[in-house]
Formats: structure tokens, C-alpha cells, sequence
């Protein structure tokens, strides 16, 4: 019997990718190819705000605060993938300018609708992915694809093909823990220290790369193993809402702790170079080269 997977979509109805919660969005597409293959498979979409205006706090200082605690996380995760210590001078002067820049932009002065728009939209994203998380882990599917709705494929038949390859071969071992599918960034643009090993490819035209340090590229595609995305939700569950961050960050801190911790190291995790999905938000609109 194949793996069982679940496949989750993080969108919401002011998208600028409606499409993706349709018949023809990547994440219907490739549950539909993969089912007709026999796997089981399991689909759900979070397309909802579940946070409100007077769910949060919006005031000026929490837009702040959230900006801050953003900056203290990236830099947080630089000096971690750096193995610790401190940031060169010319890194901490550009978070130094990012961190004003962006209070600028969205808390300089009190009734600044930008800055609470920004965080309503953040903390509805965050919601969404635990959400989506937490229905993969009671599912208890081995494997679980969280998109964003931005995720987009050029070559759906492949992508399934190379999908359902890979799944079952990681199966039969312990690693990895979770997959960076999405080109979101490209690897030489993340800023590691570390040198990433080749494990295996994943097509003829795409390599495995494996992390001594994990890492996330964002968090448009990710593909979870069970057990992991069990002890993750757990971790992210333990960090409160507030200070409201990016979701991207707040499952790198998460990551950041459990390495720390012991529960997660060399090898758990592993990111596709060049990857098969395309973050459209970052790249543009891809067209695909196979119809649904």
C-alpha cells in the first residue's frame, strides 16, 4: 500500500491567487494525480480569517513589538546558522535600517492602518498553518504537503511522479524530517555558513540536498514526515501569538529550539535544488506545461 498523504492549502478570500483553492490550483491537481496512482490521500483547505480586530492586541507599540521580535528572530537564526557567536558589522547595520525602515512603514503614528492590517494578516497565516498541522497530525497521515496558495508548479504530472517516487523511498528510513520543496529564495541566496551535502537527486534535472543545520526557504511548500510535524506543532503551539511574527519565522525559531534541544540535527532536513514549486508571489506566474 503507498504512503498516505495529506495536502493542505493556506490561502484566504482576498487572494491573489484564487485560483488555488479551485480544480485547477496545484493542490487539487496533485491530490487528484496521486490518488488516481492509488495513494491515499487527504485534502483540506484553510481559506478563512479566524483572526479579528478584537482578537489581537493592534495598538502602535504591538505593531513594534511584532517588527522587533521579527528582527531579533532573523538575526537569531543567522547567528545559528552561523553555529553561534557574533553578526558581522555590516549585518547588524542592515537589520538595525530594516527594523526603522519598517516602523516607519507601518507604526509611526498611532492610528497607522497599515501596521494592523499587517498584523491581522499575519496572525490569520499563522492560524491557518497550525490549523492545517494540526489536521495532518489527526489525520495521521505519514507524510503532509502544506502549500500556500502562491505554491505553483510548471509541470504538475512530473511533480506527482517525482513526489510519489521520493516519499516512498524516505519512507523506508529515518530522514529526512521535513523537505523545503519551494524556489522561493535560491540556496546560494539564504546566507548559510554551512556546505550542503548532494544525498541523492530527485529528478534528472533536480538534486537532494542535505542540511548539517536546518533550515526552512520559506514556507510556501514544505513536506512533513508524521512524527515530526507532531513534535513541531507542539513546539509552535508553546510560543504564543504575540508578538505576532511571520509564520516563515516562527517555524525557523521553532526549528531553532528543537535543534537546540537535541530533537532534530544533521540530516532531518533536506531542500530541493532547483525545487519543483515556484513561490508566485516571489516569481511570478508560472505556466504549466501539463493541463489538469
Amino acid at each position: 500500500m503507498e504512503p498516505t498523504l495529506f495536502i493542505g492549502l493556506v490561502t484566504h478570500p482576498r487572494s491573489r491567487f484564487p485560483s488555488a483553492r479551485g480544480a485547477d490550483g496545484l493542490a487539487a491537481n496533485l491530490a487528484q494525480r496521486l490518488t488516481e496512482a492509488s495513494w491515499q490521500v487527504t485534502s483540506r483547505i484553510e481559506d478563512d480569517n479566524r483572526v479579528g480586530a478584537g482578537d489581537i492586541d493592534l495598538s502602535r507599540d504591538r505593531v513594534r513589538a511584532s517588527i522587533d521580535r521579527e528582527l531579533e528572530t532573523e538575526a537569531d537564526w543567522l547567528r545559528f546558522q552561523r553555529g553561534g557567536g557574533g553578526l558581522p558589522l555590516q549585518t547588524r547595520l542592515a537589520l538595525a535600517g530594516r527594523k526603522a525602515f519598517r516602523r516607519w512603514k507601518y507604526a509611526r503614528s498611532t492610528h497607522q492602518p497599515s501596521g494592523k492590517a499587517m498584523l491581522l494578516r499575519l496572525a490569520n497565516i499563522e492560524r491557518a498553518h497550525l490549523s492545517l498541522m494540526e489536521q495532518a497530525v489527526s489525520q495521521e497521515c505519514a507524510w503532509a504537503l502544506i502549500l500556500e496558495d502562491d505554491a505553483q508548479s510548471p509541470d504538475v504530472d512530473q511533480l506527482a511522479r517525482d513526489l510519489a517516487r521520493n516519499i516512498q523511498i524516505w519512507t523506508a528510513s529515518t530522514q529526512p524530517s521535513y523537505v523545503n520543496v519551494s524556489e522561493s529564495f535560491a540556496v546560494k541566496d539564504l546566507q548559510l555558513s554551512q556546505s550542503l551535502t548532494c544525498e541523492m537527486s530527485w529528478n534528472t534535472d533536480s538534486n537532494v540536498l542535505s542540511a548539517t543545520i536546518p533550515f526552512t526557504n520559506t514556507v510556501c511548500a514544505v513536506l512533513y514526515r508524521h512524527e515530526f510535524l507532531e513534535q513541531l506543532l507542539s513546539q509552535l503551539e508553546s510560543i504564543p501569538l504575540e508578538p505576532v511574527i511571520p509564520i516563515d519565522w516562527k517555524i525557523n525559531r521553532a526549528i531553532m529550539e528543537m535543534s537546540r534541544a537535541g530533537k532534530i540535527g544533521p540530516g532531518d532536513c533536506y531542500s530541493l535544488d532547483p525545487a519543483p514549486i515556484v513561490q508566485g508571489s516571489m516569481h511570478g506566474t508560472v505556466s504549466p506545461t501539463s493541463g489538469g
